[in-house]
């Protein structure tokens, strides 16, 4: 091979950017969409316990053409809708819950003022003490006696932790109208002990229920980032995520984060690797190169490579991108179908360099940086043949296109 050119290539377009701060927007919109629906969730499950029903207003969808700035406003709104309706549906819960507590509280409190107030520091005695004779002797154990103000507390704080837990109500008010009907202490201590019980069931199931509402939002990002790519791997992604949030997932797997980033990654390669495709056959047109029909697949395909011809000549120009990086390199080749002298050599090759400078200008004007780090002198080594068939040949209406590429761009 001869006087190679080659480096790294870098893409940086107005389409690159747009579309690459779309795909976080959509994000950020699905994450906002999840949060949404999960207080409209809260609200829901509010209404079907307390009757109360709360008017809510969803800002308007975005259009599916919106751009990046258009997504990056509705979330903006959504995010205020979803703030405000949250809060609503908070004061309006902490009402229910007082009302409740209230009512609860008070049968308790009814329980405690049936019962006769000690006289002078002595301990009042239970309605099964009260019914007997004091003079006739019994073998039966003396009642026990409850301390109603303390049992009342203590189920008033375990009402206050309730208040703000989705849970049983019916058993709840079971649970106290049996703590009211109590005659044993023991037997108190075991209504609230079941109570207690509840109480945990529900912070447990409080805090799954944040957790998956959590993981959602962010699976449904991950889902947001991955809808417009195209691939087998990309669609198993996307079934793996509708998976996740079907069965309610209570955590996001990093492996499933690691591999959408990476998809992305493929993703974006691609697009840069078809981009600077398309500015060096851009390019190539401009400076008079011909080139075959199968160009462009060639050089963004498994070979990587691909010819160009400069017009009538015997020389012609490689270019190849390198598989699996965002590496190029560039040289002059020759055709097989005629003998050539060193200096004609030589001279193809000086001139390969002047072109090659040019070809690096008109990438840029396209978005394409080639940030070149190899630059073998013309004469290093010998030209390199190649078979005639692959340097595309020069037809008439080739020459057009290309005439026609030069003055418009000159205009």
């Amino acid at each position: 091979m001869s006087g190679p050119k080659g480096g790294g290539y870098s893409v940086e377009t107005a389409a690159q950017r747009e579309a690459r701060l779309l795909r976080e927007a959509k994000a950020q919109y699905a994450l906002a969409e999840s949060a949404w629906n999960a207080v409209i969730s809260r609200i829901a499950a509010l209404a079907a316990v307390t009757g109360t029903a709360l008017s809510v207003q969803r800002p308007p969808a975005v259009p599916a053409d919106a751009d990046s700035t258009t997504y990056t406003a509705a979330t903006g709104r959504l995010q205020a809708a979803t703030t405000s309706t949250a809060a609503a549906a908070a004061q309006a819960r902490e009402e229910a819950a007082r009302i409740a507590h209230d009512e609860q509280v008070a049968r308790i409190a009814a329980r405690l003022a049936a019962e006769p107030e000690p006289a002078d520091g002595a301990v009042a005695p239970s309605r099964w003490q009260a019914g007997r004779p004091a003079a006739v002797p019994t073998d039966e154990p003396p009642a026990e006696t409850i301390d109603w103000a303390r049992v009342q507390d203590r189920v008033k704080r375990r009402l206050a932790a309730l208040a703000d837990l989705d849970h049983p109500v019916a058993a709840v008010e079971g649970l106290l109208a049996d703590v009211a009907a109590a005659t044993g202490q023991s037997r108190i201590d075991l209504l609230i002990g079941e109570l207690d019980h509840i109480i945990n069931q529900a912070r447990a199931a409080a805090e799954r229920r944040a957790a998956i509402e959590t993981a959602r939002g962010e699976l449904s990002a991950l889902h947001a980032k991955v809808a417009d790519l195209a691939g087998d791997e990309v669609d198993a992604l996307r079934r793996r995520i509708n998976e996740l949030i079907t069965a309610q997932a209570a955590e996001v797997p990093a492996d499933l984060v690691a591999d959408v980033n990476a998809g992305i990654e493929r993703a974006d390669a691609e697009a840069d690797r078809r981009h600077v495709v398309a500015a060096l056959h851009h390019a190539l047109d401009e400076l008079g190169y011909v080139a075959g029909p199968e160009f462009s697949t060639d050089l963004a395909g498994p070979k990587g490579a691909a010819f160009a011809r400069k017009t009538s000549s015997n020389y012609g120009v490689k270019l190849r991108l390198e598989p699996g990086s965002a590496r190029f390199s560039a040289q002059a080749v020759k055709s097989d179908a005629v003998l050539t002298t060193t200096a004609e050599d030589l001279a193809a090759e000086e001139k390969f360099c002047e072109t090659f400078d040019k070809l690096v200008e008109l990438a840029k004007r396209d978005g394409v940086e080639l940030d070149v780090d190899i630059r073998t002198p013309p004469g290093a080594t010998g030209v390199q043949q190649v078979s005639d068939a692959a340097l595309a040949k020069t037809t008439a209406a080739a020459v057009r296109r290309a005439t026609h590429t030069r003055t418009r761009q000159s205009r």
